[in-house]
């Protein structure tokens, strides 16, 4: 259950992805919901105009932590290394998956849904619930609203346009890559696109196959490592292959 010092929506909200998570968009009931967060099912309604508002509120809080590894990401530009700077991405990324998956299945035949994803809907609810931390604080209530990228704070790119939405993790990534391609840490030519794809596509595939046949089955049937950590090293070093400079 939902910790009560939290302040009332960040309860139903956490009580939502948990909810949604385990018993999946269809099963979830805003019922189920209210008693895990330890509210009045009406209460609901005085923070999230309907079911589908809370559901997408409850997804737009999952994808602030792809925002804020991508964020982090992004200032590692010419740091560590960057085998080391995707490798800690990818780690976050195979777990992001593995929270995300049990959400978006039902999302994909809602075209209400995909519209509110295609037009940054993700990015719009942070800026929105930024704006009410901001005013809590200016009301003389105590902290800070979460920084940029961070879940519940304002994403860390620009909202809007064709790079938005869920193409967003993916161009904030091609951003990355580029950046160090320029800074001649990875070869000319090398083909950002495309390692951005296998890599966020290798840890989907990942997470799909852990969420689906379990840990010990990605271990044995399809030899992969099941621990996030060293499945991301081992998949960074593939993708990266032939693309790195010798220093």
């Amino acid at each position: 259950m939902a910790t009560r010092t939290e302040p009332m929506r960040d309860r139903i909200l956490a009580a939502a992805v948990t909810v949604i998570q385990s018993r999946g968009i269809v099963a979830a009931t805003t019922k189920e919901i209210a008693r895990t967060a330890g509210v009045s099912e009406g209460s609901l309604y005085n923070h999230f105009a309907n079911k589908t508002a809370l559901f997408a509120a409850a997804l737009a809080e999952v994808t602030g932590t792809a925002r804020t590894a991508m964020a982090e990401l992004a200032g590692s530009v010419g740091q560590n290394s960057v085998e080391e700077n995707l490798t800690r991405l990818a780690t976050e990324m195979v777990r992001f998956y593995g929270e995300l998956l049990p959400m978006t299945g039902p999302v994909l035949a809602d075209p209400e849904l995909i519209a509110w994803l295609r037009s940054d809907g993700p990015g719009k609810a942070q800026n929105a619930t930024a704006a009410k931390s901001r005013a809590w604080t200016r009301g003389g209530h105590t902290g800070e609203p979460p920084p940029p990228g961070a879940p519940g704070g304002p994403p860390a790119g620009p909202s809007g346009g064709p790079a938005a939405g869920p193409v967003m993790g993916h161009a904030a990534l091609i951003g990355y890559l580029e950046a160090e391609r320029k800074a001649g840490r990875l070869a000319d030519g090398a083909p950002s696109p495309f390692i951005a794809a296998a890599l966020l596509g290798g840890c989907q595939q990942h997470a799909f196959l852990a969420r689906l046949a379990g840990a010990d089955a990605v271990a044995a049937g399809a030899g992969l490592p099941a621990a996030p950590e060293e499945f991301a090293a081992r998949l960074v070093e593939a993708v990266l292959a032939g693309h790195l400079t010798t220093p």
